[in-house]
């Protein structure tokens, strides 16, 4: 049984290292929903057909530099001029959900490889000091994500000021809470 264990648990690491090289050599990209309702047509009918939503987490404007923005970005493309009720929707929801008052998303973070990972206890720490500077742990026991999803949710958490060093405690941090909150996990 102790041997099945640590075949297992060798099995496990190799696993977990090799994703993170991989994982090295792509960006990592916000994750942006959809929203509901008539916005949504709106986006998919003018916008997702050259770009993905994500691209707009890129940046923090205020709605008068997202209406030159979106100018500007079109120029010279032979796209569909939005109805001024659409733009106005549009520019709306961009102002609400990437203003000024947001933090853009990182354009350049490139998952570092990590050959050291959090042990069960590490982790609990390192989550406990992290995490419960601005809110309780049961929001994130209450989540189960992939590795990349945890990526990004610690991403975006260190640029509302969470305190993690540096980018590898960012990953070591990600790649143990996809162990211990993976989205397969069943409970």
């Amino acid at each position: 049984m102790k041997v099945a264990y640590k075949i297992m648990l060798s099995s496990l690491l190799i696993f977990c290292g090799t994703a993170s090289v991989l994982a090295q050599g792509s960006a990592t990209r916000p994750q942006v929903p959809l929203p509901d309702g008539k916005l949504r047509n709106v986006i998919l009918k003018n916008c997702v057909s050259c770009h993905g939503i994500d691209d707009y987490a890129f940046h923090a404007l205020s709605r008068e530099r997202w209406d030159v923005f979106l100018d500007e970005k079109h120029a010279g493309q032979n796209v569909n001029k939005l109805a001024r009720g659409d733009r106005n929707l549009l520019l709306d929801y961009l102002a609400d959900n990437f203003g000024t008052e947001q933090s853009p998303f990182p354009r350049s973070y490139i998952p570092p490889a990590i050959d050291t990972f959090y042990g069960e206890e590490d982790g609990r720490v390192a989550l406990d000091v992290t995490c419960t500077e601005c809110h309780e742990l049961d929001r994130v026991y209450e989540t189960r994500a992939t590795l990349e999803r945890w990526r990004v949710l610690l991403l975006e958490m260190r640029a509302r000021g969470a305190t993690m060093p540096d980018d590898h405690d960012l990953e070591r941090m990600a790649e143990w809470l996809s162990r211990v909150q993976s989205a397969n996990r069943f409970e």
